[in-house]
């Protein structure tokens, strides 16, 4: 009887053993595992063999260091994304000569074609291969790359402004490239690092956060370097060196900060490109990235035309500086603002709190384009609720996205962060060089700003300032209207 009663508790144990293991598999299958079981020493081995295949842990709370560490690498995708938005059209035609609509062509078809290449082609890889390639290592290699590609975009050789757009057209395709090698990864890693919606929400706070100080680095340091240095040419080859070095070390944070790679127990399905077009027709992604493609496109004309607008239709001398201290001011509320629309959007919901902000940006934007002649204490007030209302419509527009890739999880049982992450960031460059390259530079071609006269500091006509005006701040407010009217009709909470 002794032995019978042994035998039967050493095959409970066994069978205690493989249902844990059964359990953790599945778990590592759905991407959640969690450390709710007590393991059996029946069969050790097997333990092991799940203990080294699992995922690690997805905690209600994550440690403060995988918070800070990996928005960090947020430095470096805010400045590869605003540099060029806010400083290479105005470097082409003000420096190089480049008329404006040239000049904007130059910039946008390298960035429509190589960035969605580029976007798409890293989605589809970093979401197969995640288990040989850890989507970390992309990081590393943006840390090499990233800031070589930064330096030959500023460093243009001297030549006519014909030849001097072709080259930036040439330089530009390599950076969108290396752009698209960290930032697809860098985006889905942040999707996968829990699985608790809230707990995602103050992972993107993080990024919204350090996104505050790669606007300080791109929108406010670089532009005061360049007119430290004397606004030429070379000023902005010695600033490209700076903003180099940043991207650099940012990106090494996030990789050091990111979960180390595991082997995945079970293969993934190989992901195609079907599954692209499968996440465009997801009825939950569809409105939201037609929303966000639209503020997009007015947040890049809005970037790209206020130095123009400081410059000419507020007749700044000093317009790169006010540009930095402007910038300042928008990263101090971007930071202070993001408890904020936490609390709002836990309290009205993220949809409610999307829209609103979308509407509010609108109206600041529409309302900046009147004040040319306004003092600048209230310029900067309205700087202040630009910069609020922006900060939320993009952190909860981030949210959003990661509630969609967790759902959608659910429902297909695999992981698609890499396809909808290469999707978001491609509706984030293409509609970004969109509105601040090819629909600036067309728009301030038609009313007939001269980029013969900006190099030789002459005044623009005034049909050039009703330009500006334009692409500064009403264009922009048009699109975030559309935007808001897009979701609030067709968008899911």
């Amino acid at each position: 009887m002794a032995a019978k009663a042994a035998g039967a508790k050493a095959s409970r144990n066994r069978a205690r053993s493989q249902s844990t293991i059964v359990r953790l598999s599945g778990a590592v299958m759905r991407g959640r595992l969690r450390w709710s079981f007590t393991p059996s020493v029946a069969d050790p081995s097997q333990w092991i063999r799940a203990m080294t295949a699992a995922k690690p842990p997805s905690p209600h709370r994550l440690p403060l260091l995988v918070h800070a560490g990996y928005g960090a690498g947020q430095i470096a995708g805010q400045v590869f994304r605003d540099a060029p938005s806010l400083l290479l059209l105005f470097f082409m035609t003000n420096a190089l000569g480049v008329e404006p609509a040239l000049a904007g062509a130059a910039i946008f078809f390298p960035k429509l074609f190589w960035g969605l290449i580029s976007d798409l082609t890293v989605g589809l890889v970093s979401d197969r291969w995640k288990a040989k390639i850890p989507r970390r290592l992309w990081l590393l290699a943006g840390a090499i790359l990233a800031p070589l590609a930064l330096i030959l975009l500023f460093h243009v050789p001297e030549g006519s402004p014909t030849a001097s757009a072709a080259y930036v057209a040439g330089a530009f395709s390599l950076y969108m490239i290396v752009f698209g090698a960290f930032s697809v990864p860098y985006l889905a890693i942040g999707t996968e690092l829990s699985d608790d919606p809230k707990e995602r929400t103050v992972v993107m706070a993080w990024r919204m956060g350090f996104s505050a100080i790669g606007l300080l680095v791109g929108n406010a340091l670089a532009p005061v370097l360049v007119q430290t240095w004397g606004g030429g040419r070379p000023a902005y080859s010695q600033m490209s060196l700076v903003l180099a070095g940043v991207c650099a070390v940012s990106l090494l944070i996030a990789f050091l900060a990111s979960p180390r790679p595991v082997v995945q127990a079970v293969t993934q399905p190989a992901l195609r490109l079907k599954a692209i077009l499968s996440a465009l027709t997801d009825k939950a992604f569809r409105p939201l990235l037609g929303a966000y493609l639209l503020q997009l496109v007015g947040s890049g004309l809005g970037y790209a035309a206020m130095i123009y607008f400081l410059s000419y239709n507020m007749g700044r001398k000093d317009a790169l500086t006010q540009i930095g201290l402007i910038v300042l001011v928008m990263s101090a509320v971007v930071i202070a603002a993001q408890p904020l629309w936490i609390k709002l959007s836990a309290s009205f919901g993220r949809k409610r709190i999307y829209i609103a902000s979308a509407l509010g940006h609108a109206l600041v934007q529409a309302l900046w384009g009147v004040m040319a002649g306004a003092p600048l204490p209230a310029i900067y007030v309205v700087v202040v609720l630009f910069a609020l209302f922006n900060s939320g419509w993009s952190l909860m527009g981030y949210s959003l996205l990661s509630d969609v890739i967790a759902q959608d999880e659910d429902e297909h049982g695999e992981s698609r962060a890499g396809v909808f992450s290469a999707l978001w960031t491609g509706a984030d460059k293409i509609g970004f060089a969109l509105g601040g390259t090819l629909l600036t530079g067309l728009v301030l071609s038609a009313f007939g700003f001269s980029s013969a006269l900006a190099v030789t500091g002459a005044a623009q006509p005034g049909s050039a300032l009703v330009g500006v005006a334009m692409a500064f701040a009403y264009a922009p407010a048009a699109f975030n209207l559309a935007a808001a009217a897009l979701y609030a009709k067709f968008g899911r909470a």
